[in-house]
């Protein structure tokens, strides 16, 4: 079942009213999904990855971003896989992301370009 929640503009104040709970999340650009994100919990919540995202929005591939969805689940890994194969997206980590430790990466995908 594919991500069936309002989406909210991408702007430090409205991401302030994202949960801060564990899920996944997509960015979108004008009706698009760009990328899927989860947040495992705890310190790591839907709300803190958006901020940490919000925060690098000039660099390359966040300046599209318009949007945001999110959506809280009990198995957030498992649940970003069936979003990555339901909105035809691919794997891959976005530039500003490929020299980060493991551990920071959000689990992001782009579109396949076939």
């Amino acid at each position: 079942m594919s991500i069936n929640v309002p989406r909210w503009r991408f702007t430090q104040l409205m991401i302030q009213d994202a949960p801060d709970w564990k899920g996944v999340y997509v960015l979108w650009s004008r009706g698009v999904p760009l990328a899927v994100g989860h947040a495992r919990g705890g310190d790591d919540s839907i709300r803190s990855r958006l901020l940490a995202h919000y925060s690098r929005a000039a660099s390359a591939g966040m300046a599209n971003v318009t949007h945001y969805s999110w959506e809280i689940c009990s198995d957030p890994l498992k649940r970003e896989a069936e979003l990555v194969e339901e909105l035809g997206l691919a794997r891959r980590a976005p530039v500003e992301q490929r020299d980060t430790s493991p551990s920071e990466k959000a689990a992001w995908i782009a579109r396949e370009s076939s």
